[in-house]
């Protein structure tokens, strides 16, 4: 790729860049711009001379990145950011004066163990911002991130390996207990914790948490290791039901730790050690790297991470 001459180069065209890398596809990018069709196209056409590369590639759902595009995203964003910064000089950032909203994209999960412990403290910090929820699938939450449509994701598992464009920070880490209703007779109290034997976990009903409808998951694969199988009752898609169903049966479930604390008192709960060994995992705030210093942003990251 040849050096950009600077003198030449308008910087209005990163810009269109941006909108293209959001939205694959020049309509759309137009739009997003208030540009028409052909100015758009018209601009891609200079970046592809600026750049001497295609930068897009035309397929049937739009358009797809280069390598030399993918490459130069991070960058784009970074510089994008910084210019807007220097455009919009203020003060120091007072979240009591912010009125916003904040759109998050977080699971089940994520609402119940990050966003509920910190809400009261962001209330008290900036009364007049609003938090904006709502589902996550990993493909369409990186696009809405790129797009500028989201502000922050908050996911585990295959979000620790988002691409560089994005930055990601941990919220916290997990690992699975089982719950049982209080007083259940399976119950084995040694030492500070409650614990159950293989054989009465196995003998149990148990209650699966299962957004696909799938009768098997991770405990199954680790019972299997040790030659053993569990008999699965209920399959339930999504896991804030569950505790109820324990603390009103004789069965027994797998959770999230964090989830069962929350829930103990309410669904009349107790918490036991497993008599297996499961994987822990992770949950991350996601963000776009290029956005990760503005305030509002940096803000409420702080405030959901606990720093």
């Amino acid at each position: 790729m040849k050096p950009l001459d600077l003198t030449r180069f308008d910087l209005n065209l990163l810009v269109v860049l941006e909108a293209l890398w959001a939205q694959r596809h020049v309509g759309r990018a137009a739009q997003h711009l208030h540009l028409s069709q052909s100015a758009t196209s018209h601009a891609l056409s200079r970046l592809r001379t600026a750049f001497d590369d295609q930068l897009f590639i035309r397929n049937p759902r739009g358009m797809a990145p280069t390598p030399l595009a993918i490459e130069l995203m991070p960058r784009v964003a970074a510089v994008l950011e910084s210019v807007r910064l220097v455009a919009s000089p203020r003060g120091p950032f007072d979240p009591a004066r912010l009125q916003a909203t904040l759109r998050i994209a977080a699971t089940d999960h994520a609402v119940l163990t990050v966003i509920a412990p910190a809400l009261a403290k962001i209330q008290v910090a900036a009364p007049e911002v609003v938090l904006k929820l709502g589902p996550v699938d990993g493909e369409s939450a990186m696009r809405q991130l790129d797009a500028g449509e989201i502000d922050l994701v908050l996911g585990s598992g295959s979000f620790a390996q988002v691409p560089q464009r994005f930055d990601c920070q941990l919220a916290h880490k997990e690992r699975f207990v089982g719950i049982a209703r209080k007083g259940h007779p399976a119950l084995v109290k040694r030492g500070k914790h409650l614990h159950m034997e293989l054989d009465d976990f196995t003998r149990l009903p148990h209650v699966l948490i299962s957004p696909r409808g799938d009768a098997r998951g991770a405990v199954d694969d680790a019972l299997e290791q040790l030659g053993r199988s569990r008999k699965v009752s209920v399959t339930c898609p999504s896991f804030l039901g569950v505790p109820f169903m324990i603390g009103a049966s004789e069965s027994i479930a797998v959770v999230a730790e964090r989830v069962a604390l929350q829930m103990q008192e309410t669904a009349q709960l107790s918490l036991f050690e497993l008599p297996l060994t499961l994987p822990t995992w992770e949950v991350f705030v996601v963000r776009a790297r290029g956005r990760a210093n503005e305030p509002a942003v940096e803000w409420i990251t702080r405030m959901l991470i606990g720093d």
